[in-house]
């Protein structure tokens, strides 16, 4: 046959059986139309009430009951031909002809659960009604997880949760070619199930739900490797540090091992924390207030079996500052095994060792300085265990008076200001930190005041004298870092050099030094700069008589320099000696204050090597007209106004340099 007749013959059955559908349809809506015609009180549940003239149609279906997503495939089982049949497959009552719902497919999927009429429409005489229920349930995998055990055993435990209920059991694949394991439901807790392997590698442990009857259900993975008991080995705690009320222990266990962190309570029970980890590491505990603590980390597996480590306790420090010493004590970690020693740390340096496991003080009483603070820290090591105590500090404390200065000695410096200086009685690489108070006696015999300290200083220059007018002297205290102040000092005071007589220069012979005696007086003569230009011993002479070399140099400038048996100097104040001079005092005899310049005031002339003057000018009925005590002179007025011509009467009263006093009367005509 040509391709021409095969294609023409193929069209003309195509054309037949499209007719032939389009009839039956015609055919079907006609009887339907006929049959809803004649009975319009007919109920709208065509399964539950068929309409009065329909006949019983007839079908089965390919499956009752199937997991989504379903698929079910309907077979006419009546006389008539299956192209006069129409099918509803999510019938839900109604006029399924009016709704236009029947279709002419004998196959259908379902994708979601739930139940389901299907309902068979016929174009068979008057028509005829049939109808089935099916029932589609949910394929959602179950939850469920794996764990290895020891010994190659692996457990597999389903979650009894919302997604499990529905199933009816569960099939579990171990991936190991074993038969396919079927696990029932039992009560309401999770369900269980373990299996041995006989080789160690990586498994895709498939957990499916099960539906009794249809074998259907859905299916999740997880892979797993069963372990040796090799692998599960109890955990081991290698060190335990305690941070304030935080103790920390380093714990070592297998690279999949969990661990968890039990604390012993105040009877004696171990109780599990919410502290857990996996692998090696660290686990914190807070909350510690109390030592010792003992802890035990514990491993157990999904089969139940427990792995613990020894038990470690924690060490608590306590530290009492006494009388130059402070006291270490601390509590031994519980009864480890295998002790060994415990270090015993100052300031991060190593303090002391002990061997010993009932050892549990230490005094420390080398270098302790006064308000300093010293940590200690203790460490105990129990075969591989490390067990550390927090860092506990304490600051030096001492009520016992310190040594005196003994080695003190005060000068006169340059610049009339006083120097005084000081030896710690303790080295400041044993006490860096202390106080030198400073107090002075103004007046022979007066009280010592407080009018300086010095910290941290051995140093001091005061200021606030006059050291060419009297002999200072002082008392020096010192006062350690414990706020402890020492017997005062031996008094040193101040050399005071001036002149007593007219002839001589004299100082006072106070020491200046607290250790030890003066050997020397030494006689520095200086010029204005200060530099020296000889100097004159005089033993332990405290007066010295200046010589006239030259009768044109009327004052020297001197020092005195006391040296100590030691070779310590201590200077005076500088002083300025005058020799002796005869006093010329001149009056004129009259005077004319006219103000021409020439003559016009009452002064008086002559020396001038005067420490005062005074002037003092009388009338003739003794009255004080003019006074000064200066070289001004009275030019010849009283109250301002021009004196009265004639004499008026005069008393001068002089002190030289060296204390000497004069007095010189006399009489002066004023004339106008």
């Amino acid at each position: 046959m040509s391709v021409s007749r095969k294609w023409s013959a193929g069209l003309s059955r195509a054309v037949r059986q499209r007719v032939r559908f389009f009839l039956t349809g015609l055919c079907i809506g006609v009887v339907l139309n006929t049959l809803v015609q004649t009975n319009v009180a007919w109920a709208q549940d065509w399964c539950a009430n068929p309409p009065a003239a329909a006949a019983k149609g007839g079908f089965t279906v390919s499956a009752q009951k199937g997991c989504a997503p379903f698929t079910v495939t309907v077979k006419n089982t009546t006389n008539s031909p299956d192209n006069l049949f129409l099918y509803v497959y999510d019938y839900q009552g109604g006029d399924p002809v009016a709704s236009k719902s029947g279709v002419a497919d004998i196959t259908h999927v379902y994708t979601r659960p739930g139940k389901y009429k299907i309902l068979q429409i016929g174009n068979v005489n008057t028509g005829s009604v049939a109808c089935q229920e099916i029932e589609v349930v949910d394929a959602i995998p179950p939850n469920f997880a794996a764990y290895s055990c020891a010994d190659m055993k692996v457990i597999v435990k389903i979650t009894r949760d919302a997604v499990a209920e529905p199933y009816d059991d569960f099939k579990i694949d171990w991936n190991d070619g074993s038969p396919i394991e079927t696990v029932s439901k039992v009560g309401e807790e999770d369900i269980l199930a373990t299996h041995t392997y006989q080789n160690k590698r990586a498994y895709q442990i498939k957990v499916s739900g099960n539906y009794q009857g249809i074998n259907c259900g859905g299916g999740s993975f997880q892979q797993v490797t069963p372990l040796l008991s090799t692998e599960f080995t109890n955990p081991v705690i290698t060190k335990l540090t305690t941070t304030g009320t935080n103790v920390t222990l380093q714990v070592q266990a297998g690279a999949q091992q969990a661990v968890t962190l039990y604390q012993k309570d105040s009877s004696g029970a171990y109780v599990a924390r919410a502290i857990s980890r996996i692998g090696n590491g660290s686990l914190v505990a807070t909350d510690i207030t109390t030592h010792p603590t003992c802890f035990k980390v514990v491993s157990q597996n999904a089969c139940g079996e427990k792995f613990e480590s020894e038990e470690v306790c924690s060490i608590g420090v306590r530290v009492e500052a006494r009388e130059k010493e402070n006291e270490v004590i601390w509590n031994a970690p519980g009864n480890p095994t295998n002790f060994q020693q415990y270090t015993v740390t100052k300031n991060n340096g190593v303090l002391r060792t002990f061997n010993g496991f009932t050892t549990t003080s230490v005094v420390d009483s080398d270098g302790i300085t006064c308000n300093e603070d010293y940590c200690y820290q203790v460490t105990a090591l129990s075969g591989s265990v490390e067990i550390v105590s927090d860092a506990v500090c304490v600051k030096a404390a001492s009520s016992t008076p310190p040594p005196p200065f003994t080695t003190v000695q005060v000068s006169v410096n340059g610049d009339n200001r006083i120097d005084l200086r000081s030896i710690p009685p303790i080295p400041t690489s044993q006490s860096p930190s202390y106080r030198m108070i400073i107090f002075r006696q103004d007046q022979p015999g007066g009280a010592f005041v407080q009018t300086s300290m010095e910290v941290d200083r051995n140093i001091h220059q005061d200021g606030d004298v006059q050291p060419q007018q009297q002999s200072y002297c002082y008392q020096v205290v010192y006062q350690s870092a414990c706020g402890v102040s020492s017997e005062p000092s031996k008094t040193v005071c101040t050399i005071l050099l001036n002149s007593k007589t007219a002839t001589t220069i004299n100082w006072t012979g106070d020491a200046p030094f607290a250790d030890e005696a003066i050997d020397r007086y030494i006689i520095e003569k200086v010029d204005g700069s200060g530099a020296v230009l000889e100097e004159i011993a005089v033993g332990l002479d405290t007066s010295y008589e200046p010589v006239q070399d030259d009768p044109s140099v009327l004052e020297i400038r001197f020092r005195v320099k006391a040296v100590s048996k030691s070779g310590a100097i201590s200077y005076s104040n500088f002083y300025t000696y005058l020799f002796p001079q005869e006093q010329r005092l001149f009056v004129p005899d009259a005077f004319t204050p006219n103000g021409d310049g020439t003559n016009d005031l009452l002064e008086v002339k002559g020396s001038t090597n005067f420490q005062s003057m005074q002037l003092t000018v009388y009338n003739r009925w003794g009255e004080v007209v003019f006074r000064t005590e200066n070289r001004e002179g009275w030019d010849g007025t009283i109250n301002g106004q021009p004196a009265q011509p004639g004499t008026y009467a005069y008393r001068i009263n002089v002190v030289n340099v060296e204390g000497k006093k004069t007095e010189k009367t006399g009489s002066v005509l004023l004339i106008r």
